[in-house]
């Protein structure tokens, strides 16, 4: 079980490098890349530098001493588990891409989306992982003040031929809603036998530390489906899906926002 629980933590610690943006000098109205000016793009490179350097000291430099976070992540969570993934996954990139910015006052507003990749060898097999992560962060001055995952969808592979999934699950949904987490096997079967579990999780700062473990049994033809009731009060919760057979292996995780917005398909 302890295998299965450090990928999953690896979901949660991965983000905390990937969401991260400055600007200056904006308008008050939301804005396309396009018109923002160079010393936001090239400041974007260089907070991606710092993280592919894994250049801990220069990339907390960024965050204002009262950082607040929408998992509940202080600077100093951040810098605990950024000290901790760089030494167990030495092999990260980040790419951040600004997809919009306004000036509220005197604080700046930025979305952008981040694509993590890594490598590491585990057990004697390579592990490829992947992210896509949109967040809105707030800037006073020159400093990082909050920041707020919008989005987020992660997977971890491993072996020759791990299987293809389909997932089919909404980002946002309403308190109390009952909706699908579909994990569709795209590969056909033939005589293998898939082994499989799915997981939910509410996310705050313990889970990035403390997750909890798969249970696997196997699996019907075809995947993961199932129905799920989403909290009754508002949140942030992870869905992961793990689907194992003799050649190769997936961890899926997708986060699901709760809240009073109308239920949004998401498929990948």
């Amino acid at each position: 079980m302890g295998y299965w629980q450090s990928w999953q933590r690896f979901f949660g610690m991965a983000i905390a490098t990937g969401v991260l943006t400055l600007g200056f000098g904006l308008r008050s109205e939301a804005r396309t890349p396009a018109t923002a000016p160079a010393s936001l793009t090239d400041l974007l490179v260089d907070i991606d530098q710092a993280a592919n350097d894994q250049q801990l000291e220069q990339l907390l430099n960024f965050y204002g001493e009262n950082f607040t976070h929408s998992d509940g992540l202080t600077k100093t969570d951040l810098q605990d588990l950024l000290t901790q993934l760089w030494e167990e996954y030495p092999r990260l990139s980040y790419n951040t891409k600004l997809l919009n910015w306004e000036q509220t006052g005197d604080r700046l507003v930025a979305e952008t989306e981040t694509q993590v990749r890594g490598l590491k060898k585990q057990a004697g097999r390579w592990v490829h992982y992947e992210s896509t992560i949109r967040s809105q962060q707030t800037f006073q001055g020159d400093k990082l003040i909050s920041q707020d995952i919008l989005s987020e969808a992660s997977t971890l592979t491993s072996g020759d031929n791990p299987p293809a999934l389909k997932v089919l699950i909404p980002e946002t949904v309403a308190p109390a809603a009952d909706f699908g987490f579909d994990v569709i096997v795209q590969d056909p079967l033939g005589e293998e036998i898939l082994l499989g579990g799915a997981l939910e999780e509410p996310i705050t700062s313990s889970t990035y530390t403390n997750p909890e473990a798969f249970d696997l049994d196997i699996l019907p033809a075809g995947g993961i489906f199932k129905r799920v009731e989403a909290p009754t009060e508002a949140g942030d919760m992870w869905y992961s899906a793990l689907v194992v057979r003799s050649d190769g292996m997936v961890l899926t995780t997708h986060r699901v926002k709760v809240g009073d917005a109308p239920l949004q398909a998401n498929g990948l």
